[in-house]
């Protein structure tokens, strides 16, 4: 290694290095057994990682509304049908 560099001549990054909306994040979660069992099941018989099972899994979670959001909804039509 040298003992000094010369960064003059070096660019400054605006921009995030990696696209933060197709980024994967390493994690370390603790599951259940049957949870873990069921995951490694269900991804071997579509073909597909257990990792990428539960994320797939997770998406289609976030897609759904809320609970706060379904009841309100009922309530909205239970309203104009009274």
């Amino acid at each position: 290694m040298k003992k000094e560099y010369d960064f003059s001549k070096g660019k400054v990054r605006k921009q995030p290095i990696v696209d933060p909306i197709t980024a994967k994040v390493q994690t370390s979660i603790r599951l259940d057994y049957e949870v873990m069992a069921w995951a490694q099941k269900e991804a071997e018989l579509l073909g597909v990682g257990y990792q990428t099972f539960l994320n797939i899994k997770l998406k289609e979670a976030m897609s759904k509304p809320s609970i706060e959001a379904r009841v309100e909804s009922l309530e909205k039509k239970l309203r104009k049908q009274a």
